[in-house]
């Protein structure tokens, strides 16, 4: 790790690193005035407005996802597409690398939810690329610790190549992928766990095929970060629009059918307690409250 580092050429201990661990921390890679700047701009914005639906938002937090921000023309978005950082990116990787997606995660003190434990190669693999020669840059926009829900990653977990996730829905009914308990318990037996903390400015590059996840964010510490999702350039993907739009069709098509499900429940428990005089689906009154209501008695399940 190295910190304040103004050329771009990297040492071989750091790309053996990579290599070998599957991340690289770059320390001040940008100012930190800079990258406190982009954040404090994000902040002065009316997220409610930045939002493209209520799937971007969480309890409490108008904007927990800004989509596509390498492509604008903000100051999060100069940061998004640095062209040092993509040339860092490429002597990591061993060859030219280009944005594919960007987003800031928005971590809101407070309430920010949880990302389970998972490989970006989940939900990339299928878009048709040819190997998994692909990397994030994450750009520490916030002070970056276990206080406010810091990520955490599996070092050398990239590896194992593509492992198996299990689906499950996440907060706002969204398909969502994440490594099963108990083949978390083997990598982390055999691998071990690493928390990553870092400055605004810090940049973290790690592997599409690196385990990572982090808790909620109950801290009163925002903890945004920009995630810039990088592609190499031998690695273009075959059919890449239908192969995207099938992989979108298969995620819908589970969301629908747990809407489905969650609809029918929810409304069986409805119906049952609008024509139920007894309140169901909660903890039973107790007898010493139903004397005073004057019907002690307490009626058949």
């Amino acid at each position: 790790m190295t910190r304040g580092r103004t050329l771009t050429t990297l040492d071989v201990a750091a790309i053996e690193g990579y290599r070998r661990d599957g991340y690289y921390i770059h320390r001040g890679f940008f100012d930190r005035k800079e990258a406190e700047s982009a954040g404090a701009w994000l902040k002065a914005q009316d997220h409610a407005a930045l939002a493209k639906s209520w799937t971007e938002q969480e309890p409490g937090v108008p904007l927990a996802v800004f989509s596509g921000v390498h492509a604008g023309d903000h100051p999060v978005a100069g940061l998004a597409r640095h062209q040092r950082m993509l040339d860092m990116a490429g002597e990591l990787m061993g060859e030219a690398t280009y944005i594919w997606a960007s987003k800031v995660n928005v971590k809101a003190a407070w309430c920010g939810t949880a990302e389970y434990y998972h490989q970006d190669l989940v939900y990339w693999k299928d878009r048709g690329y040819p190997r998994n020669d692909m990397l994030s840059a994450m750009i520490l926009l916030d002070s970056h610790a276990m206080r406010n829900a810091a990520l955490h990653v599996v070092p050398g977990s990239h590896r194992e190549g593509f492992i198996e996730h299990m689906p499950f829905v996440n907060i706002n009914g969204l398909a969502k992928y994440m490594v099963p308990p108990a083949t978390m318990d083997r990598l982390y037996r055999e691998h071990g766990l690493l928390t990553v903390e870092g400055e605004p400015g810090d940049v973290m590059f790690f592997h599409a095929a690196l385990v990572h996840g982090s808790s909620h964010n109950i801290s009163p510490h925002s903890r945004m970060i920009i995630l810039s999702q990088l592609n190499t350039v031998g690695n273009e993907p075959v059919d890449v629009l239908s192969n995207a739009r099938e992989f979108n069709l298969r995620r819908a098509e589970f969301e629908r059918r747990e809407a489905e499900r969650r609809l029918e429940w929810f409304t069986r428990k409805h119906e049952d307690q609008r024509q139920s005089a007894e309140p169901t689906f909660t903890a039973p009154i107790p007898e010493e409250e139903r004397r005073r209501l004057g019907r002690p008695e307490t009626p058949a399940p």
